[in-house]
C-alpha cells in the first residue's frame, strides 16, 4: 500500500505515491495521458526488493498546475530532481513510460551524476519532429474532449475500449486522469492547451541528440502490439525499430528488449513482466 505524499516545489504541490522499501531507489514516471496509478500494479512487486515512488507530474493526478504553464523537459525534469532530493533518493534507476520515458531520457541526458540507470517503456525513441510534421501529431495526438462526458458513459466507453483488460480496477487507475464533478460528469485533470503544450515538447524533443549525453546503462523495453495491427500501428512499430537501432548504437551501454503481444499501456496489461525486467534490470547494475 502507498502512502501519497505532497511536496511544494516551487510553490506547485506536486503529488507523490510512496511505497517505501529498502534498498536501490526506483522513481516510477508515468505517461501524458495517466497519472501515478499506472504503476498501482507494478510497484507492489517491486518494493520486496527496492525502494520504491512514483509521482503526479505537473497537472497530472494530484498534483497542482505549475504557475509559469511551463510543461517543457527541463521544467519536468527540474521537478523529478526536486522529488529525489526531497525523498532522499540518491542516484535512483529512473522508468519512464510514454511521455515518462521521453522525461527519464531527458533527466539521464541532464543529469548524468545523478541516476544510476534510466529505463523507458514504449517511448524515448521515435523522434516524432523527424518522421512527422507538427501537423500531423497535432492531428494524431490531440487528446479527445471528454470534459462534461457523463460517468456512466465514460465508464461503458472505456469497457468497449479495453474489451477483456477492463476492470474497475483498471477504471479507479484511469479515473486518476479526471476530476468527477457532483453532477457525476468527468473533467481532465490536464487541459487541453496544456496537453498539447505537452505534445509540442515531445514534437520538438531529439532522441538522437540526447543518446549520446546517457553515460548510465539504459533499458528500452518498447512494445509490440498483438495482431491484427492497423496501419498507424504498423507505421509507429516501423519507427520503434529504427530508433531502437539507433538507441543502442549511440549507447554503450543500451540494451533493447522487445515485449511482444504488449499494448502500449503495458504497465497495467503485464504488471508482473514489466516488474520483473526492471528488477533484474536494477539488479545487474
Amino acid at each position: 500500500m502507498s502512502t501519497g505524499t505532497f511536496l511544494t516545489l516551487n510553490s506547485t504541490r506536486i503529488h507523490v505515491n510512496d511505497w517505501g522499501g529498502d534498498g536501490q531507489p526506483i522513481l516510477l514516471v508515468h505517461g501524458l495521458a495517466s497519472n501515478a496509478r499506472i504503476w498501482n500494479r507494478v510497484a507492489p512487486l517491486l518494493v520486496e526488493s527496492f525502494r520504491v515512488a512514483a509521482l503526479d507530474q505537473r497537472s497530472h493526478g494530484l498534483s497542482d498546475g505549475p504557475h509559469d504553464d511551463d510543461y517543457g523537459f527541463e521544467a519536468v525534469c527540474r521537478d523529478m530532481r526536486e522529488v529525489c532530493t526531497e525523498l532522499k533518493f540518491n542516484k535512483p534507476i529512473v522508468v519512464g513510460h510514454s511521455w515518462g520515458a521521453g522525461v527519464a531520457l531527458e533527466y539521464a541526458a541532464r543529469y548524468p551524476d545523478g541516476v544510476s540507470g534510466v529505463v523507458m517503456i514504449d517511448g524515448g525513441f521515435v523522434g516524432m519532429g523527424r518522421r512527422m510534421t507538427w501537423e500531423e501529431t497535432e492531428k494524431r495526438l490531440a487528446p479527445p474532449r471528454l470534459s462534461g462526458t457523463p460517468l456512466a458513459k465514460f465508464r461503458e466507453r472505456l469497457k468497449k475500449s479495453l474489451d477483456g483488460d477492463f476492470s474497475e480496477e483498471v477504471l479507479n487507475i484511469i479515473l486518476g486522469n479526471f476530476e468527477v464533478r457532483p453532477d457525476n460528469t468527468v473533467r481532465p485533470h490536464l487541459a487541453f492547451e496544456s496537453h498539447m503544450k505537452i505534445v509540442r515538447a515531445m514534437w520538438e524533443q531529439d532522441p538522437d541528440r540526447l543518446y549520446p549525453q546517457v553515460k548510465c546503462p539504459a533499458l528500452f523495453l518498447p512494445c509490440i502490439p498483438p495482431e491484427p495491427r492497423d496501419p498507424m500501428s504498423e507505421q509507429f512499430l516501423s519507427w520503434k525499430r529504427e530508433g531502437a537501432a539507433l538507441a543502442r548504437k549511440l549507447i554503450p551501454q543500451a540494451r533493447i528488449d522487445w515485449l511482444a503481444d504488449s499494448i502500449h499501456d503495458v504497465p497495467l496489461q503485464r504488471p508482473e513482466l514489466v516488474a520483473e525486467k526492471i528488477a533484474a534490470f536494477a539488479s545487474d547494475l
